[in-house]
């Protein structure tokens, strides 16, 4: 029953979208700002939660890794470094032709008709995603070395709470949670603001970004195109919860099921998605980068050299270990590196903190596209690496 509910949520999210946009504006202010204001709540209980869905996945998926556990965690980091730095380049390169072409223009933004949220609850974060994920690590690794009956019987009780919050509840407000933040992207416009003012630049964020990921993944399918698409339709309702939602942390849950029908290995997706969710972000590996770049042509600095995006890629690398999969987050962790590498000016950095949450939903989107290309990628490089290193 549960997974017949969770094939047709991708079915639910379109309809909740093309509901709100037919009939978004018969609906009263006030009920938007209800609806609004209990998304964020919801978001928030959801963000609450995911410490111990984060310890609790990443523990058990390494102690089901058993021996390999340490290895695993050495191999992940600089897969993930290597994975974000080749997104950036591959928005360079691709986006500095057509910005000399002169194809891409932006208008300036106006920040007018906000929908507040009815009402505020703050939820105090007991703990922060970064411990939990280090105490899951440690605690799985310690357990495969110390092997002892108490840790393996803690992590199978908190796996079945984890799976129960993932299953029975999560999954069971999602179409809740997205509403809210559909009738706020309808109230204010920036579904059609972004058609037509910047339907040019978030079209290339787009291409670039699901175009790259899809790429990988038909390569890594041995270019096989049937699995390649098979894979991809297995992530769709993280995709789109990623999209409406704009919080790829809240679409991890989703994210989790949908790599494990990809994967041969379901504890990799549990170890997997959970540790890279927050450092691993191509989404905005493109557009962050894409709308800079389109900003400093509009505002006459010209195209950086190569020299100074490999200073901002190699920084932005270090970058992506403090952002936040959160609505806007890694505008706001990426703003020093503009302002220092590139020069940007106060307006500057209020123009592309602005555009990134007009293309918050694209950017979000590609981010669970590509936790779920990562999972994919690095099965394959750690069996190669493992294998090697048993034969020796």
């Amino acid at each position: 029953m549960f997974i017949k509910k969770f094939l047709n949520l991708p079915f639910c999210v379109i309809s909740l979208f093309i509901l709100t946009l037919c009939f978004g504006n018969s609906v009263s202010f006030e009920i938007k700002t209800q609806l609004y204001a209990i998304s964020l709540c919801l978001k928030d209980l959801i963000v609450f939660v995911l410490p111990l869905l984060i310890f609790s996945l990443v523990m058990s998926g390494i102690l089901n890794l058993k021996n390999e556990s340490w290895r695993i965690v050495l191999i992940l980091i600089p897969l993930v470094c290597l994975s974000n730095f080749a997104a950036f380049w591959t928005s360079y390169i691709f986006t500095v032709p057509i910005l000399k072409f002169g194809i891409l223009t932006i208008s300036e933004l106006s920040q007018e008709n906000g929908l507040p949220p009815a009402w505020s609850v703050y939820i105090c974060k007991l703990v922060s995603n970064d411990i939990a994920l280090l105490s899951g690590l440690t605690f799985g690794i310690a357990g495969n070395f110390i092997k002892l009956k108490f840790i393996d019987t803690i992590s199978q009780k908190l796996l079945l709470v984890s799976n129960f919050i993932l299953k029975k509840v999560i999954c069971l407000i999602l179409p809740l949670f997205i509403l809210g933040f559909i009738i706020k992207m309808q109230h204010e416009g920036a579904l059609t603001l972004v058609i037509k003012e910047y339907s040019k630049l978030l079209l290339l964020v787009a291409i670039l970004s699901y175009g790259y990921m899809f790429s990988a993944i038909y390569f890594l399918c041995g270019r096989r195109i049937s699995m390649a698409i098979e894979k991809f339709k297995n992530l769709i309702p993280g995709i789109l919860i990623g999209f409406f939602g704009m919080s790829s942390i809240a679409a991890l849950p989703t994210t989790i099921e949908g790599c494990q029908k990809n994967l041969k290995d379901k504890n990799i997706a549990s170890f997997v998605v959970p540790a890279a969710a927050n450092m691993h972000l191509l989404g905005d590996c493109f557009a962050l980068p894409i709308i800079g770049l389109a900003l400093m042509v509009s505002f006459g600095y010209g195209i950086p050299s190569v020299q100074q995006f490999l200073v901002f890629s190699i920084y932005g690398v270090v970058a992506k270990f403090a952002a936040a999969g959160i609505p806007g987050g890694s505008a706001i962790i990426f703003a020093p590196l503009f302002e220092n590498v590139f020069g940007f000016s106060a307006p500057m950095l209020t123009a592309v903190t602005a555009i990134y949450v007009l293309f918050d939903p694209v950017a979000t989107s590609a981010n669970v596209f590509g936790h779920g290309m990562f999972a994919i990628f690095f099965e394959k490089v750690s069996a190669k690496i493992l294998r090697k290193s048993k034969l020796r």
